[in-house]
């Protein structure tokens, strides 16, 4: 059975966790210029925006550079994100946009681990992390033991790591309700030609059952 880091795009690449968090250590700034380039991060701001209060506090899961901070903060979003991250040099991009409260460099592979966040949230939203460096079985249920019942998640998933079927059927069992899904393409020379699948749901106010 593989670990939860080789079923993953990154894990399957660099092989460890240090070796991921020294890649983006080392190309951070790059990266940054590369996902605001493809459009990826508004995309994901327009489809959850509409589903959020303006006043609503939400964190930034693999919040990398900031590109979601930025993104929600164009829509219309007052409030700064928290954000959490393995690359203490990514944390540090996204502290100089403006964009968040509070940053902490955690593992997300070992969310029992991830302490100190203001929990429970109006929202979660995570693009690049489920399925690229997470898988959906570990950051599924991480994400939703973050939200207040009745808060919303935004989450994208990367086709070639993370097959619908299964991530569909964790999501009722999670009692998360599917609102809404955008297809967000990555155009071509803008890090990998490919499709994120943006979803947005809705956690029950009650549990199931």
């Amino acid at each position: 059975m593989k670990s939860p880091l080789e079923d993953t795009i990154w894990g399957a690449e660099y092989g460890s966790v240090a070796a991921v968090q020294a890649a983006f250590d080392r190309f951070g700034p790059e990266y940054h210029k590369a996902i605001l380039a493809t459009g990826v991060p508004e995309g994901a701001a327009r489809a959850l925006f509409p589903h959020i209060e303006t006043e609503a506090q939400g964190i930034d899961l693999g919040c990398g550079s900031g590109v979601l901070g930025l993104a929600l903060r164009e829509a219309g979003l007052p409030k700064p994100l928290d954000g959490v991250d393995l690359s203490p040099v990514m944390l540090e991009l996204a502290r100089k946009t403006g964009c968040y409260r509070d940053l902490q460099k955690a593992n997300l592979l070992l969310p029992d681990e991830c302490g100190g966040m203001a929990r429970p949230y109006d929202f979660v939203i995570t693009v690049g992390l489920i399925g690229d460096y997470v898988p959906y079985y570990v950051a599924l249920p991480y994400l939703v033991s973050l939200l207040r019942p009745g808060g919303f998640a935004g989450f994208a998933v990367e086709p070639r790591s993370t097959p619908w079927a299964p991530l569909g059927k964790l999501a009722g069992e999670l009692d998360l309700t599917l609102l809404s899904e955008a297809i967000l393409p990555v155009p071509e020379g803008k890090l990998n030609e490919e499709n994120y699948h943006f979803f947005v749901a809705r956690r029950a106010d009650q549990p199931a059952g």
